[in-house]
């Protein structure tokens, strides 16, 4: 029988702080999610202060004196476990200006200068008001219109909308019918065909070829198979592309119009500007909230008299603001020297446009400011860089190379990618280039030793259909 004994080990691992996951999680922030959190932070911590001047222009490239200011003093903080007296004088040694503007002015709030565009719910629900008469119909079509997609489509089956209401699926179908004739057309179609043959018919052209090959030849339509469709239909070839042209002029999702609300607007992180024969990197800071402990608890703190409790819950939360402070200066020094460091990298990019992007990867970037690869990962996710050849996201500048025959420097992989996408847009489209023949004229115009299924990877990438579905027929 083993006998119980202890034993003594000496191991190594690495924890993670709350403050070291604070500073990586912001590292990898969005620009909108970082003003999203500071936000959050600004509400759940009462000892964080927003500065109200508001910036004009890009910011330096040395952060503005007033978040200096506070990170600094911030650094001196002393611990929690120090003793009052200590606590009192790193209190006491901020300005006074919040006392004598008498608190911070309170600025309207951003969200009521906007206003939203129209979704296509409210769009749908404005038609069916005037649309249907009866109680019955107007709680049918909301639940209709409540289940279409962003798409315009409904795909819950009719079943599935009749039953919570206690109706037939007889009834919710002619309900959907009279929603298929709301604006925009093709609403309300529960599959493709149905879609686009809704269209043709408030075209006035519903009932004939275009309409048949719809709901008989998608299939074919797709793979350019026209005689095969001419002949089944039996008509002529030209009837065939003249159908086809006409479905081509149609909707495939109808509620793309409404989708704009949606798509948020790339605010640039970074601004790259030629000065001379050197690129300046800067910051672009505007609409970043500048921060700094609240006068309220300084003044609060200084005149004593708190309990225990009190006091230790102002220390906790004075420190929490201290290393959001540091962890967001820490973020834009990590970018900073990481887009200086693609800059010197990628210059010819920046001289000459996309033909002249180098291959890279993130290890020659980490290697280059003395950083580990996962850190670089985490800064160029999500940041964007206005350049002089446009806007980027610093992950473009990253990627593999296609080498040359002749032994001459590689070719980045998305300047290929560039190329296929010319080949492919001057190419004759009555005998469109197959993926050999874009890999045999890579390598004779460029020098470029490609594979086939290279090719056929970048042309998925760029969306481009093989030459069978490349192929137009006057």
């Amino acid at each position: 029988m083993q006998q119980p004994r202890l034993d003594l080990r000496l191991t190594q691992r690495l924890v993670l702080t709350p403050s070291l996951q604070q500073a990586i999680k912001l590292l990898q922030y969005s620009r909108q999610e970082l003003v999203q959190y500071i936000r959050q932070e600004l509400l759940e911590n009462p000892t964080l202060e927003e500065l109200q001047a508001e910036p004009i222009g890009p910011a330096p490239e040395v952060p503005p004196p007033s978040t200096v200011a506070a990170a600094g003093e911030a650094d001196a903080a002393p611990s929690p476990d120090g003793d009052d007296e200590s606590w009192t004088r790193y209190l006491e040694s901020y300005d006074e200006s919040f006392e004598q503007r008498g608190g911070a002015e309170e600025a309207p709030e951003y969200e009521s200068a906007l206003s939203n565009a129209e979704s296509l719910a409210d769009h749908l629900e404005q038609q069916l008001s005037v649309a249907v008469s009866t109680e019955e119909d107007r709680r049918i079509g909301s639940e209709i219109v409540g289940n279409i997609d962003d798409d315009g489509y409904l795909r819950t089956p009719l079943e599935e909308i009749a039953a919570p209401l206690g109706v037939s699926d007889e009834a919710v179908l002619r309900v959907l019918r009279i929603v298929q004739a709301f604006d925009p057309s093709g609403v309300g179609a529960r599959d493709i065909a149905e879609c686009l043959a809704i269209q043709l018919d408030h075209r006035g052209q519903g009932g004939g070829l275009a309409e048949r090959l719809v709901r008989q030849h998608l299939a074919d339509l797709e793979a350019r198979r026209y005689k095969r469709i001419a002949s089944e239909q039996k008509v002529t070839l030209e009837a065939v592309f003249a159908a086809a042209r006409t479905i081509g002029e149609l909707e495939p999702h109808p509620g793309r119009l409404f989708a704009g609300d949606t798509a948020s607007a790339i605010v640039p992180d970074i601004t790259i500007t030629k000065d001379g024969d050197d690129y300046q990197v800067s910051l672009i800071e505007d609409g970043l909230p500048q921060l700094r402990i609240n006068g309220f608890y300084r003044r609060m703190f200084r005149k004593g008299g708190l309990e225990a409790s009190d006091r230790e819950f102002i220390e906790k939360k004075v420190n929490s603001a201290r290393w959001l402070i540091k962890s967001i200066l820490q973020r834009q020094e990590t970018i900073l020297k990481v887009t200086r460091s693609i800059v010197k990298f990628q210059r010819d990019f920046l001289d000459r446009g996309i033909d002249h992007l180098r291959p890279l990867v993130l290890r020659t970037v980490a290697d280059d400011i003395e950083m580990h690869e996962s850190t670089v990962s985490r800064v160029t996710s999500n940041k964007y860089a206005q350049t002089p050849q446009g806007l980027f996201e610093l992950k473009y500048f990253f990627n593999s190379g296609i080498g040359r025959s002749g032994g001459g420097d590689s070719m980045a992989s998305i300047s290929v990618q560039d190329l296929l996408q010319k080949i492919v847009a001057g190419e004759d489209p009555r005998h469109p280039l197959s993926d050999l023949e874009i890999v045999r004229r890579l390598n004779q115009d460029h020098g470029l030793d490609i594979a086939r299924r290279t090719v056929a990877k970048y042309r998925s990438i760029l969306r481009l259909p093989p030459a069978s579905r490349r192929r137009r027929v006057y």
